[in-house]
């Protein structure tokens, strides 16, 4: 049934399987989705990556498949504001969700002004110990939404509202970080704290359950230099680590932050 919230799925046209794969898991969830052509890092050239994403940053120099990736958010956040919806949840074609999502998109509601990106994904396995910020909400099944105070990257699951799409198409050509780190790593992305990002704990979607393999893998992700180059990288993202360290550390010490244990859960909380 259609939400109040839309669904874009990111899906190349050469995997076709993956698409079925999706289509089937949103409709046992019960919602329906838009299918957004994904940009292939086999045949893109370099003139249609360019101008939204650059080939190095801070995290040093940028692999196709990485800058491919970008490159279809970016297209799905296009296509979100040429609807007219408030909000939107973009997914990648490898996600997996949890049972209350048909409930969670029915409203906006439950999202804060000002919230303008909302991350649904737990990345990687097991749990993480992340910096969040105290309650602000909880979406309709009691899931609780929090504001992120530190970095916790992956892309697979995420809602933007149109303020949120537009704030992050206005960087098109000024991009130096995957889609994941330009929305949700404070240490390297410049729009992070305008988005007010919040996550959902316990989480509802993971890349992990399906165990499938990345298409942008071969293409290569950051590529990771040697011998000096290597040591400058780490040095700078050390710094770029320490730049957030006191703000965090006050944000801890006064209470307004606190160390919290994020895992995927299928079910929300009874």
């Amino acid at each position: 049934m259609p939400h109040t919230i839309p669904i874009y799925v990111i899906n190349l046209t050469r995997r076709p399987d993956r698409l079925e794969r999706i289509g089937a898991h949103l409709a046992e969830r019960g919602v329906m989705f838009h299918r957004q052509e994904a940009c292939d890092a086999e045949t893109v050239p370099e003139a249609a990556i360019a101008p939204v994403i650059q080939d190095r940053g801070p995290l040093g120099q940028l692999g196709l498949g990485d800058r491919a990736c970008t490159v279809s958010h970016t297209w799905a956040w296009q296509a979100f504001l040429e609807s007219d919806a408030s909000h939107a949840l973009f997914l990648e074609d490898d996600v997996h969700l949890a049972q209350d999502l048909d409930a969670c998109l029915a409203t906006t509601e439950w999202i804060p002004a000002g919230t303008h990106a909302v991350k649904l994904e737990k990345f990687g396995d097991g749990a993480s110990k992340l910096l969040l910020g105290r309650q602000i909400g909880e979406t309709p099944t009691g899931r609780a939404l929090h504001p992120m105070r530190s970095r916790h990257v992956g892309g697979g699951a995420y809602i933007l509202s149109r303020q949120g799409a537009e704030t992050a198409l206005s960087y098109r050509g000024q991009m130096r970080v995957p889609v994941d780190h330009f929305l949700f790593n404070d240490t390297v992305s410049p729009i992070r704290r305008a988005l007010n990002a919040a996550i959902i704990v316990p989480a509802m979607a993971t890349q992990r359950a399906q165990g499938w393999n990345s298409d942008i893998a071969p293409f290569g992700k950051a590529i990771r230099p040697t011998g000096w180059r290597k040591r400058l990288r780490t040095l700078r993202r050390g710094a770029n680590e320490i730049n957030q360290a006191p703000r965090q550390i006050v944000q801890y010490l006064t209470g307004q932050a606190r160390i919290v244990e994020v895992r995927f859960e299928e079910a929300p909380p009874t």
